[in-house]
């Protein structure tokens, strides 16, 4: 087995072997070539119930995945908006389905899994019991709700009262080494801040905050329950889909018939995309699971009604660049839709026989039945026709 790690590792950069130590907090303090850092790696690789400690709940179902499938044996899944860090640090193989559609196929080398194959089930099982997750998901939910936080206010975001000095310092020493607020910071303005990694970019969302959304200063508040229910479901994080408008996005998505993973991705889609500013191209991406579905909707009735949901879901949310505040709390950055845009997105065409009443309405509106010259005008202004709309026709 140990020859195998090795094996794996030799292919490997000394720049990918040395991210590999930092991570996990391993990297020696003096130099070395590669061959003594492949030795170090391959020896620390060696006891996993250490080094998988420090993975993240994605991480660690995702080997737990693979590990039930077998070595060698691929598991096709929806790509995250960003990759694990076993895939990262290629612990994982990924690659692009035969079939061609939006998905990748992962499996775990079998060095690997003889390595955690006996662990991985322990590991998450103790997890579970002791907190960690929930910890970790409300760490990752904080993040995920205010997209860019300065590290100071949140701070002062997560920190509730605490009965005694001991559980604080506890609670403090467990936030500042997990692997969210390692790996997550930024420094911006000799400040750091905790992003999240579903912004795409940072000095931009910066940037737009501070030209177009000044008028918004403080942070909001948050609860722990909120956070925690936020960083659930990882990579496919989602807030608030406990509340009313959360639950009837849930319920929709359902009967479009999502099911699931793909239930999963398309509310974590809803969520993210309501995150950017209204314009064509974004409210586009905001409906796209509804438009993706619409041939299941049978009348247009409904499909607009369908849309008012995620309408509504998308401007109850905290906004990146509201600061944690949403669209219905500040008055900005509201999304709304037109009639005719839904029509639209709908692909509704009208039939032969709607076709000719709309025709007919046209004509009894715009088109003037024929009278004689001397007769009352048919639009009411008392004169006859000839010295009236007759004149047009004259």
């Amino acid at each position: 087995m140990q020859s195998s790690i090795n094996d794996i590792l030799n292919t490997r950069s000394q720049e990918e072997i040395e991210a590999t130590l930092d991570y996990f907090d391993a990297l020696p303090l003096r130099l070395m070539r590669k061959k003594e850092l492949v030795r170090k790696l391959a020896s620390y690789l060696s006891a996993p119930e250490v080094w998988l400690d420090k993975l993240m709940e994605q991480d660690l179902r995702l080997l737990q995945t693979l590990c039930k499938a077998g070595p060698g044996n691929t598991v096709e899944m929806i790509p995250g908006d960003f990759p694990s860090v076993v895939e990262v640090l290629r612990f994982v193989d990924a690659t692009k389905p035969a079939s061609g559609e939006d998905m990748q196929s992962l499996s775990i080398p079998s060095a690997f899994y003889e390595l955690i194959s006996k662990e991985i089930d322990n590991v998450i099982s103790r997890k579970e019991r002791d907190g960690s997750f929930a910890l970790e998901h409300l760490i990752f939910g904080a993040v995920n709700i205010y997209g860019i936080v300065p590290l100071r206010t949140f701070v002062d975001c997560i920190f509730e009262d605490f009965e005694d000095y001991t559980a604080m310092h506890e609670f403090a020493m467990n936030v500042a080494r997990h692997p969210v607020v390692r790996l997550y910071q930024e420094e911006y303005r000799g400040e750091s801040y905790l992003v999240s990694p579903y912004v795409e970019n940072f000095e931009e969302t910066m940037k737009i905050r501070r030209e177009r959304y000044k008028q918004v200063r403080k942070y909001a508040k948050t609860s722990h329950e909120k956070a925690r229910n936020c960083g659930e479901k990882a990579p496919f994080c989602c807030y608030g889909l406990d509340t009313p408008e959360g639950m009837a996005l849930t319920d929709m998505l359902s009967n479009l018939g999502y099911e699931g993973d793909s239930l999963d991705a398309s509310a974590h889609s809803v969520w993210l995309n309501a995150q950017y500013e209204p314009d064509p191209h974004n409210l586009d991406m905001l409906m796209s699971p509804l438009s993706a579905a619409a041939e299941d909707v049978d009348t247009i009735d409904r499909f607009a009604e369908y849309a008012q949901v995620i309408l509504d879901y998308a401007n109850s949310v905290p906004k990146w660049l509201l600061k944690g505040h949403s669209a219905n709390e500040t008055g900005l950055m509201l999304y709304s839709v037109t009639d005719e845009y839904l029509e639209d997105l709908y692909g509704l065409e009208l039939s032969e026989s709607e076709n000719e009443e709309v025709m007919r309405f046209f004509d009894s509106v715009h088109k003037v039945r024929p009278v004689a010259p001397d007769e009352p005008c048919p639009c009411g202004s008392g004169l006859s026709y000839r010295l009236c709309h007759g004149k047009l026709y004259s």
